[in-house]
Parts: structure tokens; C-alpha cells; sequence
């Protein structure tokens, strides 16, 4: 029998996941399949040549033929010296055992760094894959915020129990909670990628779902008149500052105002226009034009006493935060968005005006009829909310 029964080889040229052109020896040898990855046709070719020429010594036993997962020698010589290190220690040790142990019992970090430069250098790789600039700087201000707020300086700082308090805050919303999950997400899969972590820790944490069951959920007038009056007294921050909140939770409920744009706003109160009735010039949620929320008469008339006592939209304190809404009785009827939903269902029923409502919401029509309006609320008391004063606000 030929040599040609017993050697049946090729070399494939292709490209490997990197896009590097890669070289395969592929075919069978004495029956058995051979399937070997070169960086080179040099290398494939020598390494065919030398099956061939075994093949053709007549050999009556022959060798076994060596075939590889791996798309270059130096990983494949790697694991090769992981087994041979094992062995030495153990005889009958398994080298998945002990991959998997060290997966479960070994640190996070491979290789640390500064975090800040690692979230500079993913913006950057995104950039590179044609990502819009203003879905960069979105999701880089997003994870720059989570350096601040877990602390995390250094890529060894970026932690599972750091990561779960800034994805769970219950003070934003579900979609913003599932928005920091996929961005940190992201995030952890560049840095394993650059051999910065072990693994991606975030995708073993349950991913924040959004759910739309038809049920809007909204405060009462009352409840509503209730929550400020508490902001209005409550101490906020170390200095204990009565009523620093109020314009917070004023705006946020009596405007189309979102809860993370009044954070943004800063408190030089140049975004505010009392002559206009708006609020302008701050960057909406996802896109990088400016955008303007128009105020009643009424809201005006309550920011302008939080002006002069020196307090802004952007003084927020989580502590404060969970204390009025427990002072004021809502803390459990809490839910996703449930200032604007409020807002939106009043104003809708008050006024009836859906153009209006989509330019302050910053929503099209078919998500505020989907997910913020209750259509079941009367026309007297939309307009109820609305005529809520500052007198009425800090009534004894």
C-alpha cells in the first residue's frame, strides 16, 4: 500500500479571531485526524513535511499525531508546562481540577492598574470600534461615577461587593439600574480581555430586569403634599441643612424633570430662568443636545425660596432621602420613576396636552401612554397638584 493511504495532509490558510492570517495542517495520518494551528506557512509546512516523512519510514507502530485548540505554539507550550509543573507536585493530578480550584480560590486580578486610565482605555477601544462619541462619553461618565461613589482607585478596588451597592441603589430607576449593570458589564469583559481580571464577576450577579405590566404607579396629591412638607423640614448632609431637599423632590414631581438630571444641575443656579419659566441648558439622558423642562408658576415660586435659602435640585443625600420618604409615608408605595409618573398623569389629565408633556418628559408619545400615564385620573385633580404653593408647603 502507497504512502498515499497513509498520509492525506493540507495546509488551509485563514484568518483567526484577532484577523491575523493563520495557517492550518489538516487532514489524516495512519486514520487519525490531524488538525494543527501555525502562525506561519513556514511552520506548517515544516511540521507537515516531517509527518509526511514518518509516514513514509514505514513506521510499523506509528507515532501519535499531536492536535491542538490552541492558535498559536506559545499558548499550547504553556499549557504544556501547567501539566508538567502539576505532575512534578502530583503524580495523578488532573491539570481541570486544579484550573478549576484556581478559578474558585485565586484573586480577581491578574494584572492591576489605575482604574480611571483602565476606563480611559476602554472609552478609547470603544471608540476604535466606531461607537458614537456620545455613547462614549454617556458610558464613560457612567463608570467614572461608580469610581467615585464605591471608591475604587485601582483595578484590584473593582470588586463584586463594590460593584452590587451601585447597581442596586434603589433611588434611580430599574432602566438605570440594568444601564449600570450592562455598562460595568462591558467594562469588566475589556478588562479581562486585557488581562487586567481573572474573570467577569458581573455577569454572575442577576441582571436588573424592566418590566411593563400596565400598572403606573403615582402618589396622591396629599401623599404628594405630605412628601414636601417633610422635605421642606428634614436636615440633609452633615451640616444639617432644614429642607435642602425640597427643591429636589419639588422639581422631580412637579416638572418633567428626571431625578439623575436634577443631580446633574449644580447648585450656581445658571440652568434656571425665572423670567422664562424653564429650565435649560443641561444634557438629557442619552443624547448630548441640550435640553429644557418648562416650569408652572407655582414650582417657580418654590425654587425661588430654595434659591434664596441656598439650596438647589442638586443637593441630594441617599440618608435624607430614605428618611422623607419614611417621614412622609410613601417609602413603601415607592416605585421606578414614580415622581414623573405622577407628573406626567396629572398634567395629562390637568391639561390634556400630549406635545407638551413629550417635550418636558423627553419621551415620545408611545412610551408615555405605555409605561408613565395613569389616564384614570380626573381633570380636577390633575389640576390639584399643580396649584400646590409654597404656602401651603410650609404651612404649620
Amino acid at each position: 500500500m502507497g504512502n498515499s493511504t497513509k498520509v492525506s495532509l493540507k495546509i488551509i490558510p485563514f484568518k483567526n479571531p484577532s484577523g491575523h492570517l493563520a495557517f492550518r495542517v489538516s487532514g489524516t495520518i495512519h486514520g487519525e485526524r490531524v488538525q494543527k494551528n501555525f502562525p506561519t506557512d513556514a511552520e506548517a509546512r515544516t511540521f507537515m513535511n516531517g509527518l509526511v516523512a514518518a509516514a513514509g519510514q514505514g513506521e510499523s507502530s506509528p507515532r501519535r499525531v499531536a492536535t491542538t485548540i490552541f492558535p498559536l505554539d506559545t499558548d499550547l507550550h504553556e499549557a504544556e508546562l501547567a501539566w508538567q509543573r502539576l505532575r512534578a507536585q502530583d503524580p495523578k493530578g488532573s491539570l481541570v481540577t486544579a484550573v478549576d480550584y484556581y478559578l474558585v480560590h485565586a484573586g480577581h486580578v491578574i494584572r492591576d492598574g489605575d482604574a480611571a486610565e483602565a476606563v480611559e482605555g476602554f472609552s478609547e477601544h470603544r471608540r476604535s470600534r466606531g461607537n458614537q462619541e456620545n455613547t462614549v462619553t454617556t458610558v464613560q461618565t457612567v463608570l467614572m461615577k461608580f469610581l467615585e461613589v464605591a471608591k475604587v482607585a485601582k483595578i484590584s478596588d473593582f470588586t463584586r461587593a463594590a460593584a452590587q451597592p451601585f447597581i442596586s441603589d434603589k433611588t434611580v430607576s430599574m432602566r438605570t439600574r440594568r444601564d449600570r449593570y450592562d455598562h460595568l458589564y462591558n467594562w469588566s469583559e475589556y478588562l479581562k480581555g486585557e488581562r487586567h481580571l481573572v474573570r467577569n464577576f458581573i455577569g454572575e450577579m442577576d441582571r436588573p430586569q424592566v418590566t411593563y405590566d400596565g400598572v403606573v404607579t403615582t402618589l396622591s396629591v396629599p401623599q404628594v403634599l405630605t412628601l414636601l412638607r417633610t422635605a421642606a423640614r428634614a436636615p440633609v448632609g452633615r451640616r444639617k441643612r432644614e429642607g435642602a431637599m425640597l427643591a429636589y423632590f419639588a422639581a422631580c414631581v412637579l416638572s418633567g424633570l428626571r431625578p439623575e438630571e436634577a443631580e446633574r444641575l449644580g447648585p450656581d443656579w445658571r440652568w434656571y430662568s425665572r423670567e422664562h419659566r424653564l429650565i435649560t441648558g443641561f444634557r438629557a439622558k442619552t443624547k448630548s443636545t441640550p435640553r429644557t423642562v418648562a416650569l408652572d408658576k407655582n414650582l417657580i415660586g418654590i425654587l425661588e425660596y430654595c434659591r434664596k435659602q441656598g439650596f438647589a435640585p442638586s443637593d441630594f443625600s441617599e440618608k435624607a432621602f430614605d428618611l422623607i420618604r419614611t417621614k412622609a409615608n410613601v417609602y413603601e408605595a415607592w416605585d421606578n420613576d414614580v415622581l414623573r409618573h405622577t407628573y406626567a398623569s396629572h398634567h395629562y389629565a390637568w391639561k390634556k396636552d400630549m406635545g407638551y408633556l413629550e417635550k418636558n418628559m423627553g419621551n415620545s408619545e408611545v412610551v408615555l401612554k405605555r409605561a408613565y400615564l395613569d389616564q384614570t385620573i380626573p381633570e380636577k385633580v390633575g389640576a390639584t397638584l399643580f396649584a400646590i404653593t409654597l404656602k401651603d408647603i410650609l404651612a404649620p
